[in-house]
């Protein structure tokens, strides 16, 4: 069996002392959301017994679709990377960059360089893994079980938008590359990650993926056994179109969220326990785990079994989803 968690949308708290000359941009917008609204919307007292719960699950990987950080200053990708290795020292971190994590260009070895442990993988099957060496440099293959497990493809939507933006795009390359990592990996439990959703009317257009329409052509063609985003804050299920059917497409609710005030829903992340079997056929387990905010403690509120090659069919045995 194969487990992992999928987080998202994390946006730890921005250090303080930040020098002025750095908000010169857009990131004076982003600081003056964060200090004005954003902080109580994404708390470390929150995170900590999510974070506590995916420890305690024995689950061997950590998939966190983007968004770690809030205005893509290198002191909070320095924090950022100490958060990671203190959080998880005895799990897998796969990584895929959010649009806070590419808030303003900054040279990559001073920002999303700093990730290059998550970000290992390979950029082709049979090639060595590495790490990303630019923004450009993704799709990345991350294998889970070896080449008969599951395999993690972790995608970059998020280049630098200008303010009051925050819409993705691929591009024809990183798209080009999506499409021979799925062709190549077919066989697997392949997973594709990345920030922005994929499917229409999850987020306004001034927050969508601008060629989510011919991704979801490429995944038509060629297939995937699971989708994992972020970006909205809210959780999503939905599918897309593969050959001969559909498979699941799971938008994770924020990480960080202490309670939502009935827009969003408390700190959330999904676990998935994979596994073959005996027909060489595909079996996802699934337990969405969500913040009591009243006894600060997680709990189950969704569990749910998929069964492939129909992976649309879903079977909640809890549904306390509203």
């Amino acid at each position: 069996m194969i487990s992992f968690a999928h987080i998202t949308d994390v946006h730890l708290p921005i250090p303080e002392g930040a020098p002025y000359t750095a908000m010169a941009n857009k990131r004076a917008l982003g600081f003056l959301s964060w200090s004005t609204k954003r902080y109580r919307r994404h708390t470390e007292a929150a995170l900590a017994p999510l974070c506590d719960d995916i420890r305690n699950s024995g689950c061997e990987n950590v998939l966190l679709s983007g968004d770690l950080v809030n205005i893509a200053l290198p002191s909070e990708f320095a924090r950022a990377k100490e958060w990671l290795g203190e959080t998880f020292p005895n799990q897998q971190v796969i990584f895929a960059p959010g649009n806070h994590d590419t808030y303003v260009k900054t040279p990559w070895q001073n920002s999303l360089g700093m990730f290059g442990e998550q970000m290992i993988g390979r950029r082709d099957l049979d090639e060595a893994d590495r790490a990303p060496n630019g923004f450009d440099d993704f799709p990345f293959i991350r294998l889970l079980g070896g080449r008969d497990g599951a395999a993690i493809i972790a995608a970059n939507s998020s280049p630098s938008t200008p303010p009051g933006l925050a819409t993705g795009s691929l591009g024809a390359g990183q798209r080009a590359r999506i499409r021979t990592a799925l062709s190549k990996t077919d066989g697997m439990f392949r997973v594709l990650m990345l920030h922005h959703p994929i499917n229409d009317g999850v987020v306004s257009n001034r927050k969508g993926l601008t060629d989510r329409a011919a991704l979801r052509d490429i995944i038509a063609e060629t297939g995937v056994e699971l989708v994992l985003h972020g970006h909205a804050h809210i959780p999503y299920l939905g599918v897309t179109a593969v050959p001969g059917g559909t498979s699941p497409v799971f938008g994770g609710g924020s990480a960080s969220h202490p309670i939502g005030h009935g827009e969003y829903r408390p700190a959330r992340y999904n676990l998935f326990t994979v596994e073959k079997c005996d027909d060489e056929s595909w079996r996802a387990h699934v337990d969405i785990r969500e913040l009591d905010p009243a006894s600060m403690t997680m709990k189950s509120v969704v569990q749910s079994k998929i069964d492939y090659p129909a992976g649309s069919v879903i079977t909640k045995t809890t549904a306390k989803v509203s």
